[in-house]
Parts: C-alpha cells; sequence; structure tokens
C-alpha cells in the first residue's frame, strides 16, 4: 500500500482515533487543565490509537514509513472472542507465541519501513491490558529493552494494569509502574476506575475520567512528576479509550 501524503491518512482508513498528548512539561495545574477539556496545545502531538484485536486475521494497522510522521498505538491483542474478555490462554505459553510470533513481524516492519529514520524514533506502542497478552509490567520492560532500538514503545498506562485482585495492593503496583516505566514509555495515559460491586464482590473496574474515580489521585501526581520526564507526553481521556 503506498503511504498516503497526509500522516494521518492511514490512520483514519483503519478506523483510529487520534489522540492528542501535550509536549510541554506537566505540572499539576497542566493535569487539570487537560482533565477539564481544554483544547490542546498547539504544539500537541498526536498518536492515532488503532482499535481492534491485534490477534485477529481482520486486524489492520497503518504503514509504517518514513513519511508516516504519526506514531500509532494499539493494544496487544487477546486469543479470546472479545478483546477485553479473561482468557488463561493470554498468560500462558499459546498466548505468550502468538504475542511472540506478532510483536516480531511488527519489529520486521518497523525496521524495512524507516531506513531513513534515526534510532530509537518512535512509530508504535502496544497499551497493556491485565487481561490481554501485554499484561503486566515485566513483559512492557522485554517489550522496551527488545524492541524499543527498533521503534516499538512503551506505554505507561497504570489503570489498565490494575486487576480487581490487586486492589488491595493499589500503591505499591503503582510505585512499581511508575519506578520502571516512567523513564522509558513513550506516552502516559491517566484515568481513573470506578468499582463496580455484584454483592460484596467486586465484579470489575470501569475506566472513567481522572479525577472522579477511586485512584489515590495525589499519589499518582506525586509519582509522575517524580518518575516521568517533562518530555515525555501526557494524555487524559474524557471518555475511555476505543476498543
Amino acid at each position: 500500500m503506498a503511504p498516503p501524503s497526509d500522516p494521518h491518512a492511514a490512520a483514519s482508513a483503519s478506523g483510529s482515533t487520534a489522540v492528542n498528548a501535550p509536549r510541554l512539561p506537566h505540572p499539576r495545574a497542566e493535569i487539570f487543565r487537560a482533565h477539564r477539556g481544554t483544547a490542546p496545545a498547539r504544539d500537541s502531538l498526536r498518536f492515532a490509537l488503532v482499535p481492534g484485536n491485534p490477534q485477529s486475521a481482520e486486524w489492520r494497522h497503518p504503514p509504517i514509513t518514513d513519511d508516516a510522521s504519526t506514531p500509532w498505538l494499539c493494544w496487544s491483542g487477546s486469543l479470546a472472542p472479545q478483546l477485553f474478555e479473561p482468557d488463561p490462554r493470554n498468560w500462558m505459553r499459546a498466548g505468550q507465541e502468538a504475542f511472540n510470533h506478532w510483536i516480531e513481524r511488527l519489529a520486521a516492519e518497523c525496521t524495512a519501513g524507516s531506513t531513513g529514520a534515526s534510532a530509537n524514533t518512535v512509530r508504535c506502542a502496544v497499551l497493556p491490558h491485565h487481561t490481554q497478552l501485554l499484561s503486566d509490567l515485566s513483559g512492557q520492560m522485554r517489550l522496551w529493552h527488545q524492541y524499543g532500538s527498533v521503534g516499538i514503545g512503551s506505554v505507561l498506562h497504570p489503570t489498565a494494569l490494575i486487576a480487581p485482585s490487586m486492589l488491595r495492593d493499589l500503591e505499591e503496583h503503582l510505585l512499581r509502574a511508575f519506578t520502571m516505566l516512567g523513564p522509558r514509555c513513550m506516552l502516559c495515559i491517566l484515568q481513573d476506575i470506578e468499582v463496580v460491586r455484584h454483592g460484596s464482590e467486586i465484579a470489575e473496574l470501569r475506566p472513567v475520567p481522572w479525577g472522579s474515580g477511586q485512584m489515590p489521585h495525589s499519589l499518582v501526581e506525586r509519582l509522575l512528576n517524580e518518575h516521568v520526564p517533562p518530555h515525555i507526553p501526557l494524555c487524559i481521556p474524557l471518555d475511555p479509550l476505543p476498543t
């Protein structure tokens, strides 16, 4: 497929959504301006989010070329029929083999499609989720170590890594996430969580806009300022990310 003249066209054709993230430093005031829905700054960096399940035969992503300047994001995918449906195979050998085959193909495309780019230019990044193939920090660190040099970035998205069983040690999980990935991510995404109960049991954690849920906000903002360098873009979606 020939690359389009408009760098956003390939993403639009794939049904993706642009995510604006400010390039500027992000003190606490900037967090709340973004949460209130202030229009993005002129120098915002746009990330094309490609929805769907990358493990599906129908899934397509924008071409990776030197003139496709918009980096894009996608989920790691799932072997389950639904993208966010838990499936034990995702964390077993079958799931890890599926992820490894997919990420190696993607890395080969990055290498072939960006021959004129500078080293470590980010072309695409994989969003983590606790129900999917890329479900934990160790997997994200391996991604950064093995594929960061070919243009595949890591995303610090702490809410997506939190399963209901992790709420008891939430602060510890957040500390590890920011410490390990903060200096190494290509984008930080802040979303809140709403606990949904069925009787006395926690049924699910639903993503909600930052500041409206049950995350420890002051802790997260402190960890953001301590561990995420100012040049790392920050995105605070007002709606859940498309799936």
